[in-house]
């Protein structure tokens, strides 16, 4: 089955095979170009036990009793905390308590001395060498 969408002299051609039951086209005419929308032609699926997809993801399981254990593992997989790998490490300790640094002074400041070594660095990158 062939159809034919003509507008403002351009004509667009769809296509669609012979088990196709949807052909929707949407053409749309801004000042002197016309735009082609969307032009879909399908076929629809028929899934085994009336099984639809709900939206993306997997396919539902086939009994309604697995699909339901199948949600509650992932819900309880979902809700359990991330742990931390144990060769992660560990945070560095602040140097001092409160936010004035008692060797320098300085209100606000940083609890580490990112260049503590001497080094001139610029974002990470060492200058002094």
């Amino acid at each position: 089955m062939a159809t034919a969408i003509t507008a403002q002299g351009h004509a667009f051609r769809m296509l669609t095979s012979t088990g196709a039951n949807v052909a929707h086209a949407a053409v749309r005419t801004a000042s002197a170009r016309t735009t082609l929308l969307a032009v879909t032609a399908g076929t629809y699926r028929s899934y085994s036990k009336g099984l639809r997809p709900r939206g993306p993801g997997p396919m539902p399981l086939g009994s309604p009793k697995d699909q339901a254990e199948f949600e509650q593992l992932v819900k309880d997989a979902a809700a359990t905390p991330a742990t931390s790998h144990p060769d992660a490490k560990t945070p560095v300790p602040d140097e001092f308590v409160g936010d004035t640094n008692p060797s320098t002074g300085e209100v606000g400041g940083p609890k580490r001395e990112p260049v503590r070594f001497g080094d001139w660095s610029f974002k990470g990158r060492v200058t002094d060498f």
